[in-house]
C-alpha cells in the first residue's frame, strides 16, 4: 500500500478519480500492481485478452493499429496519468482493439476487473467517471475515423489529381472520370466524395471549372499525393 501511496497526486488528476478523495483512491487500488516498461516496449498488442483496467502513470504511449498491409495508423497519443482502453473491458469480446507502445519509459497500475468491478458498484462518483470516460472514448474514435477516412480519401483525390496534372502537364486538368465514377472508383459515396472537393476548395487549393478543375496549390497535392 505505501508503494502505491506514493502515485496518489498523479492519480488525483486522472479523469477516472476525478472527485475522489485521497483515501477512496487508496481504497480503489489497494490490490493493483504496477507494471514498468522501456522506450518503444510493447504494453498490449491488439487482440490481447482485456481483464484489466490500466491507468498510464509514469510516461507517454500511442495507441497503433497495424493493418494487413503493414500501414501504420497512430490511433491515439496518450501522456500519464491517462486511462487506457477504457471502453473495452465490459465489451463480450474484450480484446485490446490496438496495440499499445511507449515512447519514453513508462509505469501502468494495473486493476483487475473483477476487483474494479466491486468498486464501481460500491462508489458511485467512480461509477459516473468511469461512465464518463466510455462516452468520451466513443466521441473520440468516432472523431478519430472520421478524420483518418477523410485524410485517406483526400489522399487519394491529391494521387488522381497529381497524376492528371503529370499526364496534361497543366495547371487546369480536365477529370478523365465524373464524380460518379470517382466515387466506384475510390470506394467512397458520392457526397463523401464531393465534401472533399469542397474542401479543398475551401482551403484555396483547386477550383472547379465545370468539369476542369485548376490547381491553384500544386505543392499541397504533391505533399498528399506522394507524401502521406
Amino acid at each position: 500500500m505505501s508503494k502505491l501511496k506514493k502515485y496518489i497526486p498523479i492519480l488525483r488528476q486522472c479523469e477516472l478519480f476525478k472527485d475522489i478523495d485521497e483515501s477512496e483512491i487508496l481504497d480503489i487500488i489497494k490490490d493493483a500492481h504496477i507494471e514498468s516498461f522501456e522506450k518503444d516496449e510493447t504494453i498490449r498488442f491488439r487482440n490481447d485478452p482485456c481483464d484489466e483496467i490500466l491507468i498510464l502513470i509514469e510516461g507517454e504511449t500511442l495507441g497503433l493499429f497495424i493493418n494487413e498491409e503493414g500501414k501504420i495508423i497512430q490511433v491515439d497519443h496518450m501522456f500519464a496519468p491517462k486511462t487506457l482502453a477504457v471502453a473495452v473491458i465490459f465489451s463480450s469480446n474484450p480484446k485490446y482493439p490496438v496495440d499499445v507502445v511507449t515512447v519514453k519509459p513508462s509505469k501502468i497500475l494495473k486493476v483487475p476487473k473483477e476487483m474494479f468491478i466491486h468498486k464501481l458498484m460500491k462508489n458511485e462518483k467512480l461509477l459516473r467517471n468511469y461512465l464518463q470516460l466510455v462516452s468520451d472514448a466513443f466521441v473520440f474514435i468516432t472523431d478519430r475515423f472520421y478524420e483518418i477516412t477523410l485524410k485517406n480519401l483526400v489522399q487519394k483525390v491529391c494521387r488522381y489529381l497529381y497524376t492528371i496534372f503529370q499526364k496534361q502537364n497543366s495547371l487546369i486538368i480536365e477529370l478523365e472520370m465524373s464524380k460518379e465514377e470517382l466515387s466506384r472508383e475510390f470506394g467512397v459515396t458520392r457526397p463523401a466524395l464531393s465534401r472533399v472537393f469542397l474542401e479543398l476548395e475551401k482551403r484555396g487549393v483547386i477550383e472547379t471549372l465545370g468539369r476542369k478543375i485548376k490547381l491553384k496549390n500544386i505543392k499541397y497535392i504533391e505533399d498528399y499525393a506522394l507524401f502521406f
